[in-house]
Protein backbone atom coordinates (compact mmCIF):
# COMPACT_ATOMS: atom_id res chain seq x y z
CA UNK A 1 0.00 0.00 0.00
CA UNK A 2 1.18 3.72 -0.71
CA UNK A 3 0.06 7.17 0.46
CA UNK A 4 1.06 10.40 -1.21
CA UNK A 5 -0.15 13.69 0.58
CA UNK A 6 -0.22 17.11 -0.21
CA UNK A 7 -1.56 20.11 1.26
CA UNK A 8 -2.92 23.45 0.82
CA UNK A 9 -3.56 26.16 3.39
CA UNK A 10 -6.43 28.64 2.51
CA UNK A 11 -7.29 31.02 5.49
CA UNK A 12 -6.01 29.12 8.16
CA UNK A 13 -7.27 26.20 7.12
CA UNK A 14 -5.21 23.39 5.62
CA UNK A 15 -6.62 21.33 3.25
CA UNK A 16 -5.59 17.80 3.41
CA UNK A 17 -5.30 15.46 -0.42
CA UNK A 18 -4.30 12.08 -0.19
CA UNK A 19 -3.98 9.63 -2.82
CA UNK A 20 -3.87 5.61 -1.12
CA UNK A 21 -2.63 2.67 -4.18
CA UNK A 22 -3.13 -0.72 -3.39
CA UNK A 23 -0.28 -2.93 -5.20
CA UNK A 24 -1.14 -6.13 -3.94
CA UNK A 25 -3.07 -8.99 -5.63
CA UNK A 26 -5.89 -8.54 -3.54
CA UNK A 27 -8.43 -6.62 -1.49
CA UNK A 28 -6.48 -4.53 1.93
CA UNK A 29 -8.40 -2.99 4.57
CA UNK A 30 -6.89 -0.32 5.28
CA UNK A 31 -6.58 3.09 8.18
CA UNK A 32 -5.00 6.68 7.33
CA UNK A 33 -4.58 8.65 10.14
CA UNK A 34 -4.12 12.68 10.53
CA UNK A 35 -0.47 13.80 12.21
CA UNK A 36 -1.37 17.16 12.31
CA UNK A 37 -2.51 18.43 15.36
CA UNK A 38 -6.28 19.67 14.52
CA UNK A 39 -9.38 17.88 14.46
CA UNK A 40 -10.03 16.25 11.51
CA UNK A 41 -13.00 17.82 8.95
CA UNK A 42 -14.19 14.58 7.17
CA UNK A 43 -16.06 15.32 3.83
CA UNK A 44 -19.86 15.51 4.36
CA UNK A 45 -22.96 13.99 2.00
CA UNK A 46 -26.01 15.67 2.65
CA UNK A 47 -24.84 17.17 6.13
CA UNK A 48 -22.92 13.36 7.23
CA UNK A 49 -19.92 12.19 7.58
CA UNK A 50 -18.60 9.80 4.63
CA UNK A 51 -18.56 6.38 5.17
CA UNK A 52 -14.89 5.77 7.01
CA UNK A 53 -14.27 8.94 8.57
CA UNK A 54 -13.96 9.00 11.87
CA UNK A 55 -12.79 11.68 14.06
CA UNK A 56 -8.87 10.42 13.91
CA UNK A 57 -8.99 9.30 10.15
CA UNK A 58 -10.24 6.90 7.27
CA UNK A 59 -10.76 3.26 7.16
CA UNK A 60 -11.65 1.85 4.40
CA UNK A 61 -11.25 -1.92 1.85
CA UNK A 62 -9.66 -0.70 -1.46
CA UNK A 63 -9.87 -3.36 -4.30
CA UNK A 64 -6.09 -5.47 -6.01
CA UNK A 65 -4.61 -2.51 -7.92
CA UNK A 66 -7.11 0.12 -7.15
CA UNK A 67 -6.53 3.81 -6.23
CA UNK A 68 -8.40 5.95 -4.17
CA UNK A 69 -8.47 9.81 -3.45
CA UNK A 70 -9.37 11.30 0.18
CA UNK A 71 -9.21 14.44 1.35
CA UNK A 72 -10.31 16.55 4.59
CA UNK A 73 -9.53 19.89 6.15
CA UNK A 74 -8.18 20.38 9.37
CA UNK A 75 -6.38 23.41 11.22
CA UNK A 76 -3.04 23.56 13.11
CA UNK A 77 0.41 23.59 12.13
CA UNK A 78 1.12 22.00 8.79
CA UNK A 79 3.84 18.80 9.26
CA UNK A 80 5.41 16.38 6.31
CA UNK A 81 3.43 14.15 5.79
CA UNK A 82 0.11 15.25 7.22
CA UNK A 83 -1.00 11.98 7.25
CA UNK A 84 -0.11 8.29 7.40
CA UNK A 85 -1.04 4.57 6.80
CA UNK A 86 -1.33 3.17 10.22
CA UNK A 87 -2.08 0.07 9.02
CA UNK A 88 -3.15 -2.58 6.03
CA UNK A 89 -4.41 -6.10 6.26
CA UNK A 90 -5.98 -8.56 3.73
CA UNK A 91 -9.44 -8.05 3.37
CA UNK A 92 -12.06 -10.64 4.13
CA UNK A 93 -14.31 -12.47 1.27
CA UNK A 94 -17.33 -10.38 2.46
CA UNK A 95 -17.25 -6.92 4.58
CA UNK A 96 -19.67 -6.24 6.76
CA UNK A 97 -21.71 -4.16 6.03
CA UNK A 98 -21.76 -0.23 8.11
CA UNK A 99 -24.53 -0.49 10.86
CA UNK A 100 -24.00 3.09 12.53
CA UNK A 101 -27.06 5.61 12.40
CA UNK A 102 -25.09 7.54 10.10
CA UNK A 103 -24.70 4.87 7.68
CA UNK A 104 -28.56 3.96 7.76
CA UNK A 105 -29.24 7.08 6.68
CA UNK A 106 -26.67 7.46 4.05
CA UNK A 107 -28.02 4.07 2.80
CA UNK A 108 -31.58 6.25 2.38
CA UNK A 109 -30.26 9.01 -0.04
CA UNK A 110 -31.39 12.39 -0.76
CA UNK A 111 -34.57 12.74 1.16
CA UNK A 112 -35.55 15.78 -0.98
CA UNK A 113 -38.10 15.53 -3.97
CA UNK A 114 -37.06 16.48 -7.15
CA UNK A 115 -38.29 19.78 -8.11
CA UNK A 116 -40.15 19.12 -11.12
CA UNK A 117 -43.05 17.24 -8.56
CA UNK A 118 -43.07 20.09 -6.05
CA UNK A 119 -43.24 23.37 -8.39
CA UNK A 120 -46.42 23.10 -10.41
CA UNK A 121 -45.87 23.02 -14.39
CA UNK A 122 -47.88 26.56 -14.38
CA UNK A 123 -45.07 28.35 -11.95
CA UNK A 124 -42.11 26.97 -13.66
CA UNK A 125 -43.67 28.56 -16.98
CA UNK A 126 -43.66 32.33 -15.51
CA UNK A 127 -40.51 31.38 -13.82
CA UNK A 128 -39.32 30.95 -17.18
CA UNK A 129 -40.71 33.68 -18.57
CA UNK A 130 -39.13 36.01 -15.83
CA UNK A 131 -35.93 34.62 -16.19
CA UNK A 132 -36.31 36.00 -20.45
CA UNK A 133 -36.63 38.82 -19.48
CA UNK A 134 -40.67 38.98 -19.43
CA UNK A 135 -42.58 40.20 -16.18
CA UNK A 136 -44.73 37.31 -14.89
Amino acid sequence: MQLRATTHEVAGIILVSLVVRNDAAEPRRFRVANRLNGPVWPPRVHGITAPGWDEAGYEGVLAAGGTRPLGFATTGSPVDPPAELVWSEPAGESEPAETSPEAILRSFGDPRPPADVVVPDYLADEDQGAEDGETP
